[in-house]
C-alpha cells in the first residue's frame, strides 16, 4: 500500500470515527455518572480561582485525591464554549480524533501505511474508544498521552520503517520532555509510562543503536525539561504524600486482596471475551475486540517478540509490559476505565500483525486478506453503531448510572427554556449552594446547555411561580414526589396543569398550565376580601387599606388567603399564604417575614423565609408564598395579629411599604387573618 493509499483511508476512517463520536453527543451518554460529576465540580472550583496540583475529593463526598490538568483543560474549554453536556465532552471528542491522527502517524512510522491504517481502523469502530470519546474524566485523554509520548520517542530516536531523510532536529525531543513532565499532572498511570520510556532510552543508549552525540545530548535535553516541569509536581507530593499519584497507583488493587493470577485472567477475558460489566464503561460484559481483532493483536505481538531486539518492535513492547499493571490490576477486573492506556499500544500490535500476516501470504492470497479485513471493518461498525445507539442506552442500569432522568429534563429545558417561561421544582432554593452531595436540582443545573436566568426556581413544598401573571408556563419536576409533597394549596394550582407525556421524558415530570385568568379572578377577590392596615409606627399611621401595596425592591403584595380555622393550641403551627408580584429586578438576598404578635411591637413567633429564587424572578412574575410559623407551647390564649413584610438577609434592611411613593413603614397586618390560641 502506498503513503498516498494509506492517508486517503486514514481520512475516510476519521470521517467515520467523527461521526460515531459527535452522533446525539448532547443525549449518549444518557446524563452524567458519579465519576464525571466530581470532574466538572473540581471545574467549577477551578474556575472560581481554587487552583491546585492535587483535589481532595473528600470535600466533594469521595476519597483520595485527583491530579488538576484535566479540570484545568475542561475549565479553559468550556469557558469560551459553555457550559452543558455538549460543551464538557466536545474537548474529549476532540482529544480522541487527535489520538486516532497519532496513532496512525506512530504505526506508519513503525509498520507502514497498511500497518497504520489497520491501527486507525481498530479504533476508529471500536465501542469502548468511541463511549470513551463521549465520556469526561482524565482516561478520555490518556490515549492520546500515551500514542503522542510513543510518537515523540519514535520521531525523536531512530525508530522506524524507512529511514526518514534527515537527523532529528530539537522539536521531538522538546515534545517528549513536555509530554513526559505534563503526563505526571493527569494521571498516576503516567508513572509507569514514564518509567517506559526511560527504559526504552537507556536500551538506545547502551544497545548498538545509531546515536550521535547530538542525539545524546539532545535526549539529556528532554529528561531536564521532564524534571523542570514535574518540579511543582513532586514539591506538592513531598506536602501532600496522601494525595500524589504514586501512592494511588495500585492503591485500590491493594485494598481488594483479589488474587493476582485471578485478575490478570479477568483482564485478559476481558479483551477477547467478557469485558467490563459497569454499564457506565460498557455494554455489560461485551468484549473490549472482537474475537477475530484480537486473534490479529496476538500474532501482532508474538512479531514484535520474535523481533524484540529491533527498535519499532520493541518499543510497543515496552510500553505494554509497563502499562499493563494499570490496566489488568484494577479492584474489578476487567475494568475498561484502565485499559484506556493500552489503547494505543493494542492498536499498534493489531496494525503489526496485519502487516505481518501480509507479509507472509503469497501475493496470489492477499486480496483475500484485504477482503477479510474490509468485512472485519464493517461487522465491527455495524456492531458499534447498534450496540452503542440501540442497546447501552436502553439499559435500566446505564440510565441509573448516568442520572437519565435528571438529564431527559435537562435536555427538555434546553430545547423549550426559550421559547416556554420554565419553573424548574427543587427541594430547597438553598440547596444550589455546595454540598458534598449534590442534589438533584443540582445536576440538572450541571447537565444544561440553559445557564442564564431565563428559568425560575422554586421548591413547589411551600412556593410557587406564576410567570407572567398565569400565562403558558411550564413546571419541571425534578423529584418522581415533587406532586405529592406539594402543600394542598399548591396542588390545587397544578390541577390546572396538562401532564406533557412523551417517549423522551420522564412521565408526569413536565407539566403545562396556563392559569391566567385564574389567577386574575383570585388577585381580583383580594381587592376586597383581604384588607391590610400600615403598621401603627408608619407615618400618616395604621390606616386600612386594600391590596395591592407596594414595597421597595420592585415588590408589590397582592393579597392572602383568609385563615379559616377557628382557634389554635399552643404548640400548632399557623399556616400563612401570601401573594407576591415581581416588578422589577429583585435584591437576590430578599426574604420574607411573618410575625405572630400579641401587641404591635410583642412578636411570639416568626418565621423568615423566601421558598423561590428571588435573582431568577422576571418583570409581571406571580409567586405564592406559603409560611408555616410554629406557636410556641407556652403560648398563652388570646387573640393574635400577623404581620408581613421583607428584608434583605444581607444587612437585615427591611424593606419599606410605599403609598404614593410615599413610604408607610416597613410592614403591613393583615386584618382578616388574626388568630385565635387556646389551651382548651
Amino acid at each position: 500500500m502506498s503513503s498516498r493509499m494509506g492517508f486517503a483511508l486514514a481520512a475516510v476512517l476519521l470521517l467515520i470515527a467523527a461521526a460515531l463520536r459527535l452522533w446525539n453527543l448532547g443525549t449518549l451518554p444518557p446524563g452524567l455518572h458519579d465519576d464525571e460529576i466530581t470532574d466538572i465540580r473540581i471545574t467549577e472550583a477551578i474556575r472560581q480561582g481554587r487552583i491546585s496540583v492535587f483535589y481532595d475529593l473528600e470535600s466533594l463526598g469521595d476519597q483520595g485525591g485527583r491530579e488538576g490538568l484535566y479540570p484545568m483543560l475542561l475549565a479553559a474549554t468550556t469557558t469560551i464554549t459553555g457550559n452543558g453536556l455538549i460543551d464538557y465532552r466536545i474537548p474529549s471528542v476532540l482529544a480522541n480524533l487527535l489520538m486516532l491522527a497519532v496513532v496512525y502517524a506512530l504505526a506508519a512510522r513503525l509498520y507502514g501505511p497498511l500497518g497504520a491504517v489497520a491501527a486507525l481502523a481498530l479504533l476508529a469502530v471500536g465501542m469502548w474508544p468511541t463511549l470513551l470519546a463521549r465520556s469526561l474524566g482524565r482516561e478520555t485523554l490518556l490515549p492520546l498521552l500515551v500514542g503522542a509520548t510513543l510518537l515523540s520517542l519514535a520521531r525523536a530516536l531512530p525508530v522506524y520503517y524507512q529511514p526518514p531523510p534527515r537527523e532529528p532536529g530539537t522539536a521531538p525531543f522538546a515534545a517528549l520532555g513536555l509530554l513526559l513532565g505534563m503526563g505526571f499532572y493527569l494521571h498516576p498511570a503516567h508513572f509507569l509510562l514514564a518509567l517506559g520510556c526511560m527504559i526504552f532510552l537507556a536500551y538506545m543508549v547502551v544497545s548498538s543503536q545509531p546515536l550521535s552525540s547530538r542525539t545524546l545530548s539532545y535526549i539529556g535535553f528532554a529528561i531536564l525539561v521532564m524534571i523542570i516541569v514535574a518540579v511543582p509536581y513532586v514539591i506538592s507530593s513531598i506536602r501532600l504524600p496522601e494525595l500524589d499519584g504514586a501512592g494511588r497507583v495500585f492503591g485500590a488493587y491493594r485494598a481488594t486482596n483479589q488474587p493476582l493470577l485471578q485478575t490478570l485472567l479477568d483482564g485478559l477475558k476481558g479483551i477477547f471475551f467478557i469485558g467490563d460489566a459497569s454499564p457506565v464503561r460498557n455494554l455489560p460484559g461485551r468484549p473490549l475486540v472482537d474475537l477475530g481483532s484480537g486473534l490479529v493483536i496476538v500474532i501482532g505481538l508474538l512479531a514484535a517478540l520474535n523481533r524484540w531486539q529491533r527498535p519499532r518492535f520493541l518499543l510497543p513492547l515496552v510500553a505494554f509490559a509497563v502499562l499493563m499493571p494499570v490496566a489488568f490490576l484494577r479492584p474489578a477486573s476487567p475494568d475498561f476505565s484502565g485499559f484506556a492506556v493500552l489503547l494505543p499500544v493494542l492498536a499498534l500490535f493489531f496494525g503489526l500483525g496485519v502487516s505481518t500476516l501480509y507479509h507472509i501470504l503469497r501475493p496470489a492470497v492477499r486480496p483475500l486478506l484485504g477482503l477479510g479485513l474490509v468485512t472485519l471493518l464493517a461487522l465491527n461498525l455495524i456492531w458499534s453503531t447498534h450496540d452503542l445507539f440501540s442497546v447501552w442506552p436502553a439499559e435500566t442500569s446505564v440510565r441509573s448510572a448516568y442520572h437519565g432522568r435528571i438529564a431527559q429534563l435537562a435536555h427538555h429545558i434546553d430545547r423549550t427554556a426559550r421559547s416556554l417561561p420554565t419553573v424548574v421544582c427543587i427541594p430547597s432554593v438553598t440547596s444550589l449552594d455546595p454540598q458534598p452531595r449534590l442534589t438533584d436540582a443540582q445536576l440538572l443545573i450541571l447537565m444544561m446547555h440553559t445557564r442564564d436566568k431565563v428559568i425560575r426556581y422554586a421548591d413547589c413544598g411551600s412556593g410557587l411561580v406564576l410567570a407572567n401573571g398565569g400565562e403558558h408556563q411550564q413546571v419541571i419536576f425534578t423529584a418522581p414526589d415533587t406532586l405529592a409533597k406539594m402543600h394542598p394549596y399548591l396542588r390545587a394550582w397544578l390541577r390546572q396543569s396538562e401532564f406533557l407525556n412523551a417517549a423522551d421524558l420522564p412521565p408526569d415530570s413536565v407539566a403545562l398550565m396556563n392559569v391566567s385568568n385564574m389567577l386574575a379572578d383570585t388577585i381580583g377577590r383580594f381587592t376586597t376580601t383581604a384588607p391590610v392596615t400600615y403598621a401603627p409606627e408608619a407615618p400618616g399611621g395604621s390606616d386600612l387599606t386594600l391590596p395591592p401595596v407596594s414595597f421597595g425592591g420592585n415588590l408589590t403584595f397582592l393579597g392572602y388567603e383568609q385563615d379559616t380555622t377557628d382557634a389554635y393550641h399552643p404548640g400548632d403551627v399557623v399556616t400563612s399564604i401570601v401573594y407576591w408580584r415581581v416588578d422589577g429586578m429583585l435584591p437576590p438576598d430578599v426574604r420574607l417575614f411573618t410575625h405572630i404578635l400579641s401587641d404591635p411591637a410583642a412578636i411570639i413567633s416568626q418565621t423568615d423565609t423566601l421558598s423561590v429564587l428571588a435573582s431568577h424572578l422576571h418583570r409581571r412574575d406571580i409567586f405564592i408564598q406559603i409560611t408555616f410559623v410554629p406557636l410556641p407551647p407556652s403560648t398563652p390564649d388570646g387573640n393574635y395579629m400577623i404581620s408581613i413584610g421583607a428584608y434583605q438577609q444581607s444587612d437585615d434592611q427591611r424593606l419599606g411599604v410605599l403609598s404614593d411613593g410615599q413610604e408607610r413603614g416597613t410592614r403591613l397586618f393583615l386584618v382578616d387573618h388574626g388568630i385565635t390560641v387556646t389551651a382548651s
